[in-house]
This record gives structure tokens, sequence and C-alpha cells, in this order.
């Protein structure tokens, strides 16, 4: 068997979010030292044409340690769901930022959608690329919208413990 680690893998399959995931985890010697695996066995399981895979335990670990959520990503979207990080922010006015974030995108979103609808007479198209580029940005919103969320959640808990 041939070794060549720089193989072209269809979006969206198991070998290429494990691509992407060692991508974001910083790359092979990164993934090499936080799986304590050899840089053969770890290009291996993003080999599509390799039978090897890396176990649930493994993308756990990379996806805790190196913060990669490509992993998580794609197993939402098999769930029919999304998976958006939130994370800790630093404080800051996220009621002003949500504000004028809200308004910026719902001009963008509301103008794609516009474009790509049946009823428009000359409905656009929007390639692969794209798609990803503005499912960043929507993302983005929505993350932020998330994060509001569970700031109001610490606000009604605190409220139901009184």
């Amino acid at each position: 068997m041939s070794f060549t680690p720089m193989k072209r893998r269809h979006y969206g399959t198991p070998k290429e979010v494990v691509a992407r995931l060692f991508e974001q985890a910083g790359g092979v010697p990164k993934v090499m030292e936080h799986l304590d695996l050899s840089r053969t066995r770890v290009y291996a399981m993003a080999d599509p044409d390799d039978d090897s895979e890396i176990s649930f335990a493994r993308v756990a670990r990379l996806t805790e340690e190196a913060q990669a959520t490509a992993a998580a990503e794609h197993l939402a979207l098999l769930a029919h769901g999304v998976f958006l990080p939130v994370g800790d922010a630093e404080p800051a006015d996220w009621h002003g930022i949500a504000s004028q974030s809200s308004r910026s995108n719902a001009r963008t979103i509301g103008t794609l959608l516009d474009a790509l609808s049946a009823d428009n007479p000359t409905p656009g198209e929007v390639d692969a690329q794209e798609a990803r580029r503005l499912i960043e940005l929507v993302d983005k919103q929505i993350a932020l919208l998330a994060f509001q969320r569970s700031k109001l959640m610490e606000i009604a808990a605190e409220d139901a413990s009184e």
C-alpha cells in the first residue's frame, strides 16, 4: 500500500471530518502529541484509502484539549442540529454588540433569502464554497445569541434561588 498523506477527501465524509479535526487541533505534530501516536498512525486515521479509524475517546480528547470542533459540528449536522461553541467571553457590552450584529446580519440574511426565493423572478445561486462562508457568518450570529441566552438563564436561575 502506498502512503500518500495529501489525498483528496470528499467534504463531509468521516475521513474528511477527521482531517479537519486534525487541522483544527494544530496539525499532525500536535495530534501526535495529544494522542501519543506515531505520524504514520495519525495519517492513517485521515487516509481515505486506509481502514484505520479514530476512537470516540480520541476524538473527545482532541475536542476538549485542542478545542477542535469539527467532529461535534459533523455529529450535530447528522442529528439535524447545529453545534455552535459559546465559550467564555470577556466582559463587554454584549447587549449592544448583539443588537448591532443582529441588525447587520438581518439585512444580509434577508437579502440572501430574497435572492434564493422561488418567488424571485431571477433566483440567485450559492455554490458550496460561498455556502460555507455564509454558514460561518450565520454561526457567529447564532453563537452570540446562544451566549445571550446563557446569560439570561444565569439571571433566571439567580431569581429562582432567592
